[in-house]
């Protein structure tokens, strides 16, 4: 997938798989010694959605420092169409330009041109919601057709403990997913299992910040560090609304297609 051309700078999370002159196909390094690993987790955990596992990047030269991010792929395969467009359409001509200048600028407006068609003008956002759903459903234990609804930074309240991470909000699931220097914490259940649903304070109640979570088998979670917490709370009410409208329609049709049935033909 091409995305809005983005300046990038060589790093050591990234392993080059193939490369010409100008341009580098690379995959996410998920090797190293158990501390590298935690710290990138955390990093990726408190900043932002995993990155996709691979990308395609524009050199200046084989020995330059500076990196134009062109293009990401969450298989081998989804990176390597793009590899191979690239090769088809774009590499030719950059072979012919003399002026890096020229090679770069060519690059660049060709990419943007594509990654805008694609996203239109809502492309970044639309980058990061895709990003998130694919972090979800790596993350979860869901199938892909289920859908990412939204997505909020927020901490999950465990005593004196504040475990930052991240809520994901999909069509029939709560998520919340954290990972702190090699502590994890992962909850997930269906949005249907939800009891109580309201708004809470912490740090003594000296926080407007918080919303609890109490399902049916009597668990509760306390989520805070919401700096969208009347938003997530509405759009939180409103899916938990919609499924119980979904669990009673299918109810409702699982009774009468029963006392059809059971009725028999009429005379």
């Amino acid at each position: 997938m091409f995305v809005l051309p983005a300046p990038a700078e060589p790093s050591a999370f990234w392993s080059d798989v193939k490369h010409t002159e100008n341009f580098v196909l690379q995959q996410s390094v998920s090797s190293g010694g158990a501390f590298l690993r935690n710290f990138l987790a955390t990093i990726q955990n408190v900043l932002e959605t995993k990155p996709p596992p691979f990308r395609v990047v524009y050199r200046h030269s084989v020995v330059s420092d500076n990196y134009i991010v062109l293009g990401v792929g969450e298989t081998r395969d989804e990176i390597e169409a793009d590899w191979k467009w690239l090769s088809d359409n774009i590499m030719p001509v950059v072979t012919e330009l003399t002026e890096g200048a020229d090679r770069a600028s060519f690059v660049v407006t060709k990419i943007r041109f594509l990654a805008t068609e694609e996203g239109g003008q809502d492309a970044s956002a639309d980058r990061k919601m895709r990003a998130a759903t694919t972090t979800f459903r790596q993350t979860f234990d869901v199938g892909r057709t289920e859908n990412l609804v939204t997505y909020y930074a927020c901490a999950l309240q465990s005593g004196f403990m504040l475990h930052q991470g991240w809520l994901y909000l999909s069509e029939h699931y709560f998520c919340f997913y954290s990972y702190m220097f090699g502590s994890e914490k992962k909850i997930m259940f269906q949005l249907r299992e939800i009891k109580n649903l309201q708004k809470a304070r912490t740090m003594g109640g000296a926080r407007d910040d918080a919303i609890e979570v109490e399902t049916k088998d009597g668990s509760k979670y306390v989520f805070a560090n919401m700096f969208h917490r009347d938003e997530t709370f509405n759009m939180l009410s409103q899916l938990t609304a919609n499924t119980m409208k979904r669990v009673l329609m299918n109810s409702e049709y699982a009774t009468a297609t029963h006392q059809s049935a059971s009725a028999g033909p009429g005379l």
